[in-house]
């Protein structure tokens, strides 16, 4: 029953996230992007008992921090992303239906002042490895303690589901949805080596759900 009552209320948020969107090709799309991607629900378990505000980098339209409202998630949440469009798509579902989410376009490279829990989902491989390494290296400093990161990439592994991750993300930036730049995925080692055994727990496990894609979820927990 508990199960079931878990599946009910994952449906309905997304069910009221997707409604809110104007253009009908956009609820298509939050609809089965919440629906079909694990990120959503394994976000909301992790986050559900923290009471630390949630950085969103490369938000997109907002979905995740819609979602953790529908799923009663209080603390302040603050998205960034390079695309205005996206992030003006996210402010005017916000208007009028959720309160402390703050939406705000920019570089996940700028300077990065908010302190608590963070999730980069999807976005590092679309830095070069020297930047890469460096947002790591700065990410890791903002974790408040006893805090979590979460990080949801496709680790540079060889395997078939790693090359067919690539021509998805290659595929979506044909579409002009995703940004056209060149990809660089990571290796797990090149992703752990930010992060000092004496300062943080890490784990990382598949969160691939029924999807072809090699989406792995790192989480890094700062020690109190």
């Amino acid at each position: 029953m508990k199960n079931g009552s878990a599946a009910a209320d994952h449906e309905d948020a997304c069910a009221r996230v997707a409604a809110r969107f104007g253009e009908r090709w956009l609820r298509i799309y939050a609809g089965r992007k919440l629906r079909s991607d694990p990120i959503f629900p394994a976000a909301y378990e992790l986050f559900r008992g923290s009471d630390q505000p949630l950085v969103d980098l490369g938000c997109g339209v907002g979905l995740l921090a819609f979602y953790l409202r529908e799923r009663n998630f209080r603390p302040l949440i603050s998205g960034l992303d390079r695309d205005g469009r996206k992030i003006d798509r996210a402010r005017a579902v916000a208007r009028g239906a959720y309160r402390d989410l703050e939406f705000s376009a920019g570089d996940v490279n700028g300077p990065l002042a908010a302190r608590g829990n963070i999730v980069l989902f999807d976005l590092l491989h679309y830095l070069p490895p020297q930047e890469q390494t460096s947002l790591l290296g700065r990410l890791a400093e903002r974790v408040a303690p006893g805090g979590t990161l979460a990080i949801r990439d496709c680790p540079r592994d060889r395997s078939a589901r790693f090359w067919l991750t690539n021509l998805a993300e290659r595929f979506a930036q044909g579409t002009t949805w995703n940004l056209k730049v060149a990809l660089h995925f990571p290796t797990r080692e090149e992703i752990f080596a930010a992060f000092d055994e004496d300062k943080f727990s890490r784990t990382v496990a598949p969160l691939w759900g029924r999807t072809p894609f090699n989406n792995h979820l790192f989480i890094f927990r700062r020690l109190a």
